[in-house]
């Protein structure tokens, strides 16, 4: 198994997802169980990733300069070579989670984005950041939703326990900015710099390209 380096078994869950699992007999602590919701994502993450020419692997280990380390659910390198992390999360997050695991990534310069559920963890995050940026507010009569150092796509699922037959548009930003798009639209898109802040809010464009 990767990092332990114990023997791995071949398993297959109820709903006939096919995974590797720690051997029989292995004494360390064993990683928390994902939820079925979370694994196929990250696996359709890939999955597209791949379709669509890039180099895309699941669960990749790193440390950053300090050396913390970090764990990937999905790295996909863009046409240039530049990594780029894309986190899965379905479960509620403290606003301080989100900002430290992406500390964690840009010393490592490893760019990041967050595939999230609509609720509980976007709803939540957007509460978190309104009220983290209550002073904006004061000053403009508008709520800060988003901030530079969190890239939000957020997808509407049941649950964490079942996964649709096809997966719902995803949402980048809000408002008269939101976008709504297939997976591999939003990955294309984060591999090749779409996303652009301009406070308050997340744009979606392509990079200018400068003409000499």
């Amino acid at each position: 198994m990767p990092r332990t380096g114990w023997p791995a078994v071949p398993k297959t869950s109820i709903r006939g997802l096919r995974f590797f699992a720690h051997a029989p007999g292995f004494a360390g602590q064993l990683p928390h169980p994902e939820s079925y919701a979370h694994t196929r994502l990250k696996i359709d993450v890939v999955k597209a990733a791949r379709a669509m020419g890039f180099r895309a692997e699941l669960e990749v280990w790193g440390t950053d300069g300090n050396g913390a380390e970090w764990i990937a659910d999905a790295l996909v390198f863009a046409d240039n070579g530049a990594p780029v992390a894309f986190e899965i999360q379905l479960s509620s997050q403290h606003l301080d989670g989100f900002l430290a695991r992406g500390e964690r990534y840009q010393r490592s310069g490893v760019k990041c984005c967050w595939i999230m559920s609509e609720r509980p963890v976007a709803l939540r995050l957007t509460k978190a950041l309104s009220y983290k940026n209550i002073q904006y507010y004061r000053e403009t009569g508008e709520f800060l939703c988003d901030c530079e150092e969190i890239v939000p796509f957020a997808v509407d699922l049941a649950g964490k326990d079942t996964y649709p037959d096809v997966l719902p548009p995803v949402r980048f930003s809000r408002g008269r900015h939101i976008k709504r798009m297939p997976l591999s639209e939003a990955i294309n898109g984060m591999l090749r710099g779409y996303p652009n802040w301009r406070l308050p809010d997340w744009h979606w464009r392509a990079p200018e390209v400068s003409v000499d």
